[in-house]
């Protein structure tokens, strides 16, 4: 009897089974960032050439929701992360200030902490982009010529009080001009200052999948 029992078992087909998804339920694809949207950022930090270094952190959080297939992809607030990886401060005769940034994580609120590969886009009027991430700041030479022209003209006004003639106001002026372009040689250029609300794009050079 026993025997039979097990016989029948072992001959029974339990044939495949169907698995079927309940109508009108769908799977959706996987949320995917492509390589070249731009993210508009706001910095949390302050960053300046004059006293930042390489290796500093760069905070800054998204301004504006990312959408994907009308999904929220990247909300707005998610947060920013990265490093200063060159600062160059202006020099005394000639030369900008250029500050690299380096972007390379995106913490969402959820807490996903992903990789991020980034250019700049835009850098918000606080200077001009150069190559893929640094920052050029403004050339000083319009304010250096101001320096030469009105210590020229102080200087003039000056000699031509003392020695009442033509001749005094030029030695003044040209003692004017080389004070003023001391001043010039001894002070440096502008450098880049990035305060906290400064807002600059970033576009990515890979995609994300959050």
């Amino acid at each position: 009897m026993l025997y039979t029992i097990i016989l029948a078992l072992l001959l029974q087909d339990p044939g495949p089974r169907n698995l079927q998804v309940a109508d009108g339920a769908k799977i959706k694809p996987p949320l995917v960032v492509p390589a070249g949207t731009t993210i508009p950022i706001a910095l949390v930090n302050s960053i300046s050439t004059k006293s930042a270094k390489d290796g500093d952190g760069v905070y800054a959080r998204t301004t504006f929701p990312i959408t994907i297939n009308n999904q929220i992809a990247i909300p707005e607030g998610t947060h920013i992360k990265g490093r200063i990886t060159d600062v160059a401060r202006p020099g005394k005769v000639k030369g900008k200030a250029e500050l690299t940034i380096a972007f390379q994580q995106l913490i969402l609120p959820s807490g996903m902490t992903l990789p991020l590969y980034a250019t700049l886009g835009s850098v918000g009027g606080v200077g001009t982009k150069k190559g893929e991430t640094t920052i050029e700041g403004e050339s000083s030479k319009g304010q250096d010529a101001g320096t030469v022209a009105t210590t020229s003209a102080n200087g003039a006004i000056l000699g031509g009080l003392g020695a009442r003639s033509i001749k005094g106001a030029g030695i003044g002026g040209a003692a004017g001009a080389a004070v003023g372009t001391a001043i010039v040689l001894l002070t440096r250029g502008k450098d880049v200052v990035l305060g906290p609300g400064t807002t600059l794009e970033i576009v990515l050079d890979r995609p994300i999948e959050p």
